[in-house]
């Protein structure tokens, strides 16, 4: 036999033994007989370098270090999902949809929703051609020789038949017993460990040398597809996915019944912890793919599919201290220092206590004892005080009057407190972290560490100081030298090139946020043309609306803006000075308080009526 010829029959046969072992998790050769294989297969590629195919294993190893990620558009757009949190929330989810499409029953298909980072592959007659992030969900970073690395992630499809051009989406995540091996590493070698295994897998996706990417245990579990028309089930995609070489999530069921499906989230839920992979919640699918088609999307989420939420981690701790932190508008948020706790796998030493009026409400005081709250990725909250546990003497706190980093006087606007001083060294520092970051200009390297620095020295007080930074006064800053001042100037001239909706986000603009500015980038063509933009109407001049609960039509982003070009004012609580709550899908707390005032509740439509549109 020919060299050409092994080294093709030694990339089939390591190709089917890695299926078997990561897909179908019944190995047929011992690791150290996979070893001789693939080391004789690196051998002969050296030798013949003329034979070296592209989806040869040895592409594993890792070999290319980049600069940055480039900029990667998605053949169509990566939904989030919208979230339920129990059973009415769910039988409302089902009736919805068989009103929508007319019928008596909807067959579901539910799946463990893993707690990884979302990624798309694409496949050319079968053969890996590209990666990517989520991103925005329009545009993601292009990974492609980090997932090139993933030792489940087939280089090549198995069988026949696969379509010119297929798109598989997923999570990319590391169970939790190669996590902890991976902090026991990192112990070891006297290196900051990892927080949770999402935040692990999300670093080690975005390295810049897939040499170390290839090097963490990284799994990657199918779970959509662009191309889900060319099946007429979700569940016949798995099953076809899963014979191509891709793992799938395990536990899966199909069920029509509300009740079978509340039982199998009570027990997906119940044993979360014990299972391998972390789970935050489970996916609800419509499992006719025509339905899906029908059904469609609303904004950014599909009518057909719902994640359902679990129950929020709690905790109880002690609060140590209370301090301020000022945001890039001004406001002064106040912020718990908590004796540390586990919450969820993660060490919390802080929560948020939001602002001024949920500090006074809950009365949240140095030395008390408190139940935390954290759902998911968000913030840590503390939810209660136990007063029971309070000791003697404890006092209420106070904002001060003044900005605990300026000094300039604060001023109490609603529920919060307010520094309007705009050289606010704080401020600056806060509005610059928000420019530079990655759905904003992107400037990768400038993180919050050189930003304080940059800002404390006086070299940057403005956005466009960063345009005219001096790369030999950047090299002479803590922990920076010539390559990585260099690297950063890059990355300051690449963005440059930011599409305009990036850059009027990226500004930090009241109430403009990442949907907003695209709405913006589609009527103007620059910057000046905005500022010149006159309010429609004063048809809502002196009235004052809530926004609670969410909107097909249109984002409460919007809905505010809209409400503001015609003089009307938004506020965040609801008071007796509040005229309208407009109200939405799922309005919770908001909405109670309105109808205790009589405050009058009205809807989009309502709105679109007093506007006169």
């Amino acid at each position: 036999m020919g060299a050409k010829e092994r080294i093709n029959e030694l990339i089939e046969l390591l190709n089917y033994h890695s299926y078997r072992y990561y897909v179908l998790d019944d190995p047929q050769i011992s690791d150290a007989e996979y070893d001789k294989l693939f080391n004789e297969l690196i051998e002969l590629e050296k030798t013949y370098p003329e034979f070296l195919q592209g989806h040869s294993p040895t592409k594993k190893v890792g070999h290319k270090v980049l600069t940055d990620f480039r900029k990667v558009k998605h053949q169509s757009p990566m939904l989030s999902l919208s979230n339920i949190f129990n059973k009415e929330e769910l039988i409302a989810f089902d009736e919805r949809i068989k009103k929508l499409i007319s019928v008596n029953s909807i067959e579901y298909v539910c799946e463990p929703k893993l707690d990884g980072l979302a990624v798309s592959i694409h496949y050319k007659n079968g053969i890996f051609d590209s990666a990517a992030t989520r991103g925005d969900g329009k545009i993601g970073e292009d990974i492609t020789e980090n997932v090139r690395t993933i030792r489940n992630v087939p280089l090549k499809m198995f069988g026949n038949n696969h379509p010119e051009h297929f798109e598989i989406r997923g999570e990319i995540v590391i169970p939790n017993r190669e996590f902890e091996k991976l902090n026991d590493i990192k112990l070891k070698n006297n290196e900051k460990t990892f927080a949770n295994p999402r935040n692990a897998a999300a670093g080690s996706v975005r390295q810049l040398d897939s040499k170390i990417t290839a090097q963490r245990p990284l799994y990657f579990y199918a779970h959509s597809f662009t191309n889900e028309h060319l099946f007429k089930t979700h569940t016949e995609a798995l099953d076809t996915v899963k014979k191509w070489g891709f793992n799938t999530a395990k536990n899966i069921l199909v069920s029509s019944s509300t009740n079978e499906i509340e039982r199998y989230f009570n027990e997906l839920i119940g044993k979360r912890e014990k299972l391998d992979v972390n789970i935050d919640g489970v996916v609800i699918k419509v499992n006719d793919t025509k339905l899906q088609t029908s059904l469609g999307n609303i904004a950014r989420s599909p009518r057909w599919a719902v994640a359902w939420k679990p129950p929020a981690y709690t905790a109880t701790t002690l609060v140590k201290n209370i301090s301020v932190q000022v945001g890039r508008t001004g406001v002064l948020t106040p912020v718990a220092e908590l004796k540390p706790v586990e919450l969820g796998g993660v060490e919390i030493k802080r929560a948020t206590l939001h602002n001024a009026s949920e500090l006074e409400r809950k009365d949240v005081r140095v030395g008390d004892t408190v139940v935390i709250e954290r759902a998911g990725d968000v913030i840590p909250a503390i939810i209660r005080v136990l007063i029971e546990k309070r000791p003697p003497n404890t006092k209420t706190f106070k904002f001060t009057e003044k900005c605990p980093d300026c000094d300039h006087k604060t001023q109490r606007d609603g529920v919060n407190f307010v520094c309007d001083n705009k050289s606010c060294n704080s401020r600056i520092k806060e509005a610059l972290k928000h420019f530079v970051s990655r759905d904003a200009m992107n400037i990768d390297g400038m993180g919050e560490k050189l930003i304080e620095q940059l800002v404390d020295k006086g070299l940057v007080k403005k956005f466009s100081d960063i345009y005219v930074l001096d790369p030999d006064e950047l090299s002479m800053l803590d922990r920076m030298g010539k390559k990585s001042s260099h690297n950063i100037i890059e990355a300051i001239n690449m963005s440059k090139k930011v599409s305009f909706d990036k850059f009027i986000y990226a500004l930090g603009i009241d109430l403009v946020g990442s949907e907003n500015a695209k709405e913006l980038a589609k009527r103007f063509n620059s910057i000046d043309e905005i500022k010149d933009n006159k309010l429609k109407s004063n048809k809502l001049n002196g009235s004052s609306f809530v926004i609670t609960g969410s909107f097909d039509e249109m984002s409460r982003d919007e809905i505010s803006s809209l409400i503001e070009e015609n003089s009307g004012k938004v506020s965040s609580s609801v008071s007796k000075k509040t005229n309208y709550l407009l109200a939405g899908k799922d309005a919770g707390s908001k909405l109670d308080k309105a109808k205790e005032l009589g405050i009058k509740i009205i809807d989009l439509k309502d709105l679109f009526k007093l506007i006169g549109n």
